[in-house]
């Protein structure tokens, strides 16, 4: 359906969020912004492009990403099963107790069980960062998705700390 066959009022709030949207994108040329999206080639088993999040200046424990942001969108039953055929950022959210699909540059962020940032709500579908341990220019800006995301105990994992450490429950034990 062309944007011109919608109603005014569905046309109206679509510029809304396009608008809205864009401006997540753009916000990352920001001078400030602090990182850009990459290739990665951490994830080659999975036989598709992938993209990292690098930082391109420091960043202290305790800043907040704030011009890396993106939105989640609720996803119905029905919405879940047609994407299941392709390669969108669906992540399950704790919090609303469904799967959301993950939108805006933030959506790049990879998982690692040692990482960088926690995600950073402001209460309503916005979502950005807060750096829990130093960051370097170049290095990946992470987050954690949770504990059973990739398997049992993150079995699965593929992230550089259970590559390091062979698997999510070493790492644990060493950690601890």
């Amino acid at each position: 359906m062309y944007r011109n066959e919608y109603p005014p009022n569905v046309q109206q709030l679509n510029h809304h969020y396009h608008s809205r949207h864009s401006k997540l994108y753009f916000s990352m040329y920001h001078r400030n912004a602090g990182y850009e999206i990459a290739r990665t080639d951490r994830y080659k088993c999975t036989g598709k492009v992938e993209a990292c999040l690098l930082a391109t200046k420091s960043w202290k424990r305790g800043d907040e990403i704030n011009l890396c942001c993106g939105y989640i969108a609720e996803l119905t039953s029905e919405e879940e099963h047609q994407l299941e055929q392709h390669d969108f950022s669906v992540m399950y959210s704790q919090k609303r107790g469904r799967n959301c699909l993950f939108l805006g540059p933030a959506r790049f962020i990879n998982h690692d069980c040692n990482p960088t940032c926690h995600f950073k709500t402001d209460g309503s579908f916005k979502v950005s960062f807060k750096v829990i341990r130093d960051i370097d220019p170049g290095q990946e800006i992470t987050a954690f998705y949770g504990k059973d995301y990739f398997g049992s105990n993150n079995e699965e994992c593929l992230c550089e700390t259970c590559e390091r450490y062979s698997s999510f429950a070493d790492y644990r034990q060493e950690d601890s």
